[in-house]
Order: structure tokens, then C-alpha cells, then sequence
């Protein structure tokens, strides 16, 4: 079910009908439907417009039916029913966000139509909410699909997300996030920006998966040989490197397999703004988080972090991060564009692109 729809109607229904009348139109759905019974509220205390109307969702349970009780509402609108008129608060607020969702209503009628080419689009979008290439032998074979149904959606101003979860980053996972990013961009008649965007979010992706890799690494390299990065973290970044150096990811990855270790990267889309980020499931160092924000021109505050911030071997912001700061800072007029925010188990970072910002000169030239 939509979250605006279901936000909306719950306020509509909350406002604009006593428990009896609740029971009365739910009961035109199913006779069996008993409002007491369903809030928990008994028969003696009188139930909460609010409790009514969270008793009626998790009795509708989908957005048809959220669609057809509203339907009937509209129905028994100017009718007397249990000691008050029957009066529809944010009336036109539904419609319009249920016209959003390309619910069409028809006022001769009075009943919602569902476009079904949309709602094939709405089902398609379900189901790439989440693509997992943690176990895929063959990125290929699962992005041509995708790729094909995308191109032919027609999304100029629907919202929605995608998520890619994976161990690693390779050449084959990198097309699919290019080409998935740029197919958003065109929905969003941005595609200018393509090239610019994929870089920022192809560098937070490699730091996501370092991040990760410095976890697994500590575990299964490092700390057998007797090196712990919070005594020696110059000499564990040295053995890191090498260890990138010598191998890349082919040995860490294979530990973020056996470990079950992913990150995920993040596409979102909405009317007024494009977001980019990604989510590293790993703990961050208190130091490697300080000179994080230190990078991405974060107010820190505490004493004598002058040493900590100012030791240019402690990587904590990751390599890319300048690149990514100089490409945001042509595309939004936020001061600090990229964004982090640090979980007890997990990290995350990206940023928010508004196409009022990107319409401006700076942004096209």
C-alpha cells in the first residue's frame, strides 16, 4: 500500500467519522466486521477517531480496499448516520494524492478506476525494490530484463527506489548501476547529469565496500598477526594497502561471502529530487568518523582533536572523497552535500540532488 495514501486516509477517516459510522461503511465490506472487537476497545469505553481508524487499515489491509471503503464514504457523504451528518475532512486531498497513484475517479459514478498499464508499472517497481547479486553467477542475465522493462515505463513523475546488495563491486554489477542510474536520470529529464552522478555514487560505493573489507580484514589478517588497528593503525593501513595492492578484493571479498558482510546502494527517486547513497553494515572508528566530517566540512566539536584531524594517514573520509565533494558542489547549493550518518551496526552515506538546484546555470553550464 502506498504511505501517502495510507497516511491520508487514516487522518481522513480519524477526523471525519465516529466509531459507529466506521463500523457501519465496513460492514457494507464485510458483515462480520466488528469495530469493538477490532480496536480492542470493548464494549463500555468509547474508541478514539484515531484507534478507529487504525483498527479499519489493519481490517482493509490493501490499497483496493483502503480505495473502496473511501468509495463508500463518498457515498454516504450528507447522510445522517449515528447522531451526526456525515462530513469527509481533506476530501480533496485524497483525491488528489489517490490521482497521484493514478487512481481515476469518475464523479457520475463515484468510483476509482485503476489505470492497469500503471499498475503493472507499480508491480514491476515492487519487485527491483531489492536486487540481490550476493548469489547471482550472472549479473548480465538478471540486468538485460530490468533494463528492458525500465526503458519502457513511462515515470516521468513516479517515486520510487531501488536497492543493489552485493559483496563486491565488479565490472558487471558497475554497467548495471551505470545503466540503472542513468535510466532514472532520463525519468527525470536529468540526464546531463548522468556521468557526474554515477561518479559520486560509484565512489561511495568503493568506500562502502572498503569499509567493509577493513573489517574483514582486521578479523582474518591483521589481528592474527598480532596487529590491532586502535594501538597501530599506521601499520594496519600499510598492511591493508598492501594487501589491495597485491590481491584487490579477490581474497576479502571471499570473507565477505563466507561472513555474509554486503553493502547496499541506494537509488531514489522523487517528483522534486534525485538521492544517491550507500550503507556499509560494518562499526566505525570514533577517529575514522571525526576525520569523516572533518573532510565533509562538519562542525566538530571536543578537545584536542587537533592531532587525530590533522594526521594525514589516518584515511577515515576514504579515497574519492574530494572528487565526489567537487562534483556535488557544481550540482547543489548545500554546503555539505554529502551526508553521514553513523548507526551503532551500520553507516551511511550520499546525498539528495534537487531539480530545482539542478536547473540553475552553475548546475548546467
Amino acid at each position: 500500500m502506498n504511505k501517502d495514501i495510507q497516511k491520508l486516509f487514516k487522518d481522513v477517516v480519524g477526523v471525519s467519522l465516529n466509531s459507529d459510522q466506521v463500523n457501519s461503511i465496513a460492514q457494507q465490506m464485510d458483515r462480520r466486521f466488528d469495530i469493538r472487537e477490532a480496536s480492542g476497545f470493548g464494549s463500555v469505553i468509547a474508541i478514539p477517531g484515531h484507534a478507529a481508524a487504525e483498527a479499519l487499515i489493519h481490517f482493509l489491509k490493501t490499497e483496493d480496499r483502503v480505495v473502496e471503503f473511501f468509495e463508500r464514504m463518498l457515498d454516504e457523504e450528507g447522510k445522517f448516520i449515528y447522531d451526526s451528518t456525515v462530513k469527509i475532512a481533506y476530501k480533496e486531498d485524497m483525491m488528489r494524492v489517490l490521482d497521484k497513484q493514478r487512481w481515476i475517479f469518475d464523479a457520475a459514478t463515484k468510483r476509482f478506476f485503476r489505470d492497469p498499464f500503471h499498475a503493472e508499472q507499480l508491480n514491476f517497481l515492487k519487485s527491483i525494490e531489492m536486487i540481490d547479486l550476493r548469489n547471482a553467477d550472472d549479473v548480465g542475465q538478471i540486468a538485460q530484463p530490468i533494463k528492458d522493462e525500465m526503458v519502457r515505463l513511462k515515470i516521468e513523475d513516479l517515486s520510487w527506489q531501488v536497492t543493489i546488495r552485493t559483496y563486491r563491486l565488479t565490472a558487471e554489477s558497475g554497467i548495471l548501476l551505470r545503466d540503472l542510474l542513468a535510466l532514472l536520470l532520463a525519468k527525470q529529464n536529468l540526464s546531463a547529469f548522468s556521468t557526474e552522478v554515477y561518479t559520486c555514487l560509484n565512489e561511495l560505493a568503493i568506500n562502502a565496500s572498503k569499509a567493509t573489507y577493513k573489517f574483514l580484514f582486521e578479523k582474518y589478517i591483521a589481528k592474527p598477526q598480532g596487529i590491532d588497528p586502535a594501538i597501530s593503525y599506521h601499520a594496519f593501513m600499510d598492511l591493508f594497502r598492501k594487501e589491495l595492492d597485491a590481491h584487490g578484493d579477490e581474497n576479502l571479498s571471499k570473507f565477505a561471502r563466507d561472513e555474509d558482510k554486503y553493502f547496499d546502494i541506494h537509488l531514489k527517486s522523487t517528483e522534486n529530487s534525485v538521492s544517491c547513497w550507500c550503507t556499509n553494515y560494518t562499526t566505525v572508528t570514533r577517529q575514522e568518523k571525526l576525520r569523516l566530517m572533518q573532510k565533509l566540512h562538519f562542525t566538530i566539536f571536543g578537545d584536542n582533536l587537533s592531532d587525530l584531524l590533522d594526521d594525514p594517514s589516518r584515511e577515515g573520509a576514504g579515497l574519492g572523497i574530494n572528487l565526489v565533494l567537487t562534483l556535488l558542489a557544481k550540482l547543489s547549493v548545500d554546503k555539505t552535500p554529502l551526508k553521514p550518518v553513523f548507526y551503532p551496526d551500520r553507516t551511511k552515506i550520499g546525498f539528495v540532488l534537487k531539480r530545482a538546484d539542478l536547473a540553475r546555470p552553475a548546475a548546467t553550464a
